[in-house]
């Protein structure tokens, strides 16, 4: 009796430990991430990520997963943005001050609006949007909003 009971406690902490080092070797969290939502567009669902703006990937990651088995079928980066009035992209990793705000999803298009502090110091405010398609995303549209 006493035997199983140390052979089930063996098996029990292996299990356990096992467990844990198996997780630790996967990568789930991003530390960088501040914000993030999930909703069903289409047949698929289409998920948001927001990393913080002083993080070596200030960007806005869309992603389109295919509903119930959350397979990743597109995903795009957003990490710069094109200035018709100057005729410049904005990198943004090279502002000195990014916001994207207000973000939302109707009728298959997600819209957003950017606060960019040129190293100039001059602000910029943008209303960008971005339709969701099935499996992929249309070209990204930002117009300066004064």
């Amino acid at each position: 009796m006493m035997k199983q009971l140390m052979i089930s406690i063996y098996l029990i902490f292996t299990f356990f430990c096992t467990e844990a080092i198996s997780n630790d070797d996967k990568t789930y969290v991003s530390f960088d991430v501040i914000e993030m939502n999930v909703e069903r567009v289409n047949d698929n669902l289409f998920r948001w990520i927001k990393f913080h703006p002083d993080s070596e990937f200030p960007c806005l990651r869309l992603e389109i997963l295919e509903a119930g088995s959350n397979a990743l079928i597109k995903r795009k980066n957003i990490c710069n943005v094109y200035d018709e009035a100057l005729k410049v992209t904005h990198d943004f990793k090279k502002l000195s001050f990014l916001d994207i705000y207000n973000l939302s999803v109707e009728s298959q298009t997600l819209t957003f609006e950017l606060e960019l502090s040129l190293l100039s110091q001059n602000v910029v405010n943008m209303n960008c949007s971005i339709k969701i398609e099935n499996k992929d995303f249309s070209p990204l549209v930002c117009n300066r909003s004064e």
